[in-house]
């Protein structure tokens, strides 16, 4: 028998892993596999087949699912999705634990323990972006810089994050957690899905597994204590069909949070705002609110830019949508009509400094929705986010109104994406919740140190849920490093 098995190698299963490790025998299983920086996508055509079908190609890397007003985008890869995103490192607002069965000011020592591991820093090349001083003069004092687990000394500020870093330059978990886990005796099976779980009758848990790519042959394997971390949909599909055998509180599947994403641009300003830089996310600015309940709440607008190799049909295609969906605001005179379409023109033949894409600002929002989403499984038991209202979400209203207010000042067209255009379904690539947090059953799926709640009141042994769907609240800022602290949490309470 297994000391501890762990399901999922994502922010809450990696730090698991590595503080476990060397401590007892760890086995990390991962349904994804590792993925060589080489083979990571670059183009539209490359992200598009490394895209997961369940039978044609289920080592694919990402995934979308869709719900009532809702779409969901997650990764399934060794690493999770340290691999694909900017590596933001953010610290939410002290008032988003008012709703959390934790504190804030208990939560500090994780945040700092899991800072150290993950090291990020910001990027060098930041004063030479001109979206620094663009939100300096929209939002004056609100500006907040970012800090991204990349080394920038190896970083070449093509843009290319998101879908996935070849340069080598993202510290993303199989170089930190995962890498640490692995010095201490870890042990990785890839490609290994877990389809199976009962509870044994004396001690620990039963797993039956299968090779991701050849499902035909299921194995056993058995472990004293069991770390659920396979993320929103690995997590409540994989506690969906076991109901029967481990039931869960009436929480399960509730108050889920899309974390207020949404993507809109200001197209066309009259400011030269990003430039030719292909940079990764570096600056934002936090904004705060109180709604018509007079609760106080949060919202991350992130500067984002168009990766190089992208740069053209992203220009035409904003040409486009400027024109479909947007509206030109601004004051009357600040600029000829002439001068507006002379940029959209000469992006056409050369996107770069001058043309419309290059005064334009992407508007990346991570927001404090209100975690109204509800989880419903489909005949074939996987699980889809139900929201219709997402786009009129207090937080989102604001969003938009934020923004209309920039371009009223500065000139250009609002293109609102999915989850600010009530037209489209809502995007997120941050959902959280569903096996929320809680004092007690009735509050939630697992209990404050990440322990799985049984119907009656007490806790399943040795049975843990530690990734994105035990947070209790959507967080206003992207999630990877409150992820890590409430790991860093749980494994201390493993640890005793």
């Amino acid at each position: 028998m297994i000391d501890t098995i762990v399901v999922g190698s994502g922010y809450g299963g990696s730090v698991v892993a590595a503080r476990l490790a060397g401590t007892c025998e760890v086995l990390l299983l991962e349904r994804g596999r590792d993925w060589p920086l080489p083979e990571l996508p670059r183009s539209l055509g490359e992200l598009m087949r490394s895209y997961l079908l369940r039978r044609r190609r289920p080592l694919g890397l990402w995934e979308f699912r869709f719900g009532r007003g809702t779409g969901t985008v997650f990764v399934s890869a060794l690493g999770g999705a340290s691999l694909v995103n900017y590596g933001i490192t953010a610290r939410p607002d002290p008032h988003i634990f008012d709703t959390w069965p934790v504190s804030w000011g208990e939560m500090q020592r994780y945040y700092d323990r899991a800072l150290g591991v993950l090291s990020p820093s910001s990027a060098p090349v930041g004063e030479e972006l001109l979206d620094k001083k663009f939100l300096d003069r929209i939002e004056p004092g609100r500006r907040v810089d970012l800090e991204n687990t990349i080394d920038w000394k190896d970083c070449t500020y093509c843009g290319h994050c998101v879908p996935g870093c070849r340069e080598g330059a993202k510290l993303n978990l199989t170089r930190t957690y995962l890498a640490l886990a692995r010095e201490k005796g870890l042990r990785v099976r890839t490609e290994t899905e877990v389809v199976g779980i009962e509870p044994l009758p004396v001690e620990g848990y039963r797993l039956q597994v299968r090779s991701t790519a050849n499902p035909g042959r299921v194995e056993t394997l058995e472990c004293r204590r069991l770390v659920l971390s396979a993320g929103t949909f690995g997590t409540m599909d994989l506690l969906h069909r076991m109901r029967a055998k481990l039931p869960l509180s009436s929480s399960f599947g509730q108050r889920v949070s899309m974390n207020g994403d949404a993507l809109a641009f200001l197209y066309n300003t009259s400011h030269s705002i990003s430039g030719e830089h292909g940079a990764p996310l570096t600056t934002s600015v936090r904004l705060r609110f109180r709604d018509h309940e007079e609760k106080l709440r949060s919202l991350l607008v992130m500067s984002g830019r168009i990766p190089r190799s992208m740069a053209y049909g992203s220009a035409f295609l904003l040409s486009c949508f400027s024109g479909l969906l947007g509206q030109t605001r601004g004051p009357v005179g600040v600029e000829s009509r002439s001068r507006r379409l002379y940029r959209r023109i000469r992006d056409l033949w050369s996107v770069g400094a001058g043309g419309a894409l290059s005064h334009s600002f992407m508007y990346k929002l991570d927001a404090q929705d209100s975690a109204a989403g509800v989880v419903r499984f489909t005949s074939s038991g996987r699980g889809v986010v139900d929201w219709p209202g997402y786009a009129r979400d207090p937080i989102l209203r604001t969003a938009v109104s934020r923004l209309n207010r920039w371009a009223d000042r500065v000139g250009g067209t609002v293109v609102l994406l999915p989850g600010l255009h009530r037209a489209m379904k809502g995007f997120s690539v941050h959902t959280l919740g569903g096996c929320r947090m809680g004092s007690s059953p009735s509050e939630g799926v697992v209990d404050p140190e990440c322990r799985v709640f049984r119907p009656d009141g007490g806790v399943y042994d040795g049975f843990y849920i530690v990734d994105s769907t035990v947070c209790p609240s959507s967080l206003g800022v992207p999630p990877s490093l409150t992820i890590s602290a409430v790991a860093e949490r749980a494994a201390e309470a493993m640890l005793g």
